[in-house]
């Protein structure tokens, strides 16, 4: 009786669990990216997880601690088939500009978001993003010295081109209405 008792648990665990796979496919496992932040003349170097994940109609990006933990340094969300808004753990973020550009021999559309919460203030920054690779950099608005950049090793030529405005993105300034998500 005790190992039917067992059999049937852990067929339920099972169950449960080959179901949770059903609805997340997961594009890749992680990778090791490394995240450099700050003003330009003091930056720190943190290594993180990085993987993509299908959850019915919308891609995320994650990029989390190496601890394992659930500490986020990023959670990006974005509709498969809507490139208009980049959400940025519950903030919507508006597409500002877009540009095809050729990396790798690729062409790829590198995508300029916009985030700002009204009624804050010095927290306004621009999110340069793909959908092949995830972000590439973040630029702060109101620190403009100050910025992220995600695998600088590997993105460093188009983040390059990003500083020093090459591929002429539309300005955020005025930034455009962000709002809270409500879910």
């Amino acid at each position: 009786m005790k190992y039917i008792l067992f059999a049937l648990f852990v067929s339920a665990i099972f169950i449960s669990c080959k179901r949770e796979v059903a609805t997340s496919e997961i594009i890749e496992d992680y990778q090791i990216v490394s995240i450099k932040s700050g003003p330009e003349n003091y930056r720190t170097i943190d290594s993180t997880r990085f993987k993509t994940f299908v959850e019915t109609n919308r891609r995320i990006y994650e990029y989390a601690s190496m601890e394992n933990d659930s500490t986020y340094f990023y959670l990006f969300e974005k509709n498969i088939n809507n490139d208009s808004v980049l959400k940025v753990i519950d903030v919507e973020c508006k597409l500002v500009d877009s540009k095809k550009i050729t990396f790798k021999n690729n062409e790829i559309i590198l995508y300029k978001y916009s985030y700002n919460l009204i009624d804050e203030e010095d927290e306004e920054e621009d999110y340069y993003f793909s959908n092949e690779y995830g972000l590439i950099m973040s630029q702060s608005i109101a620190w403009t010295k100050a910025n992220t950049l995600i695998n600088e090793e590997e993105f460093k030529s188009i983040q390059d081109s990003i500083l020093l405005n090459l591929y002429r993105f539309r300005g955020s300034y005025p930034p455009p209405n962000i709002t809270e998500s409500k879910n």
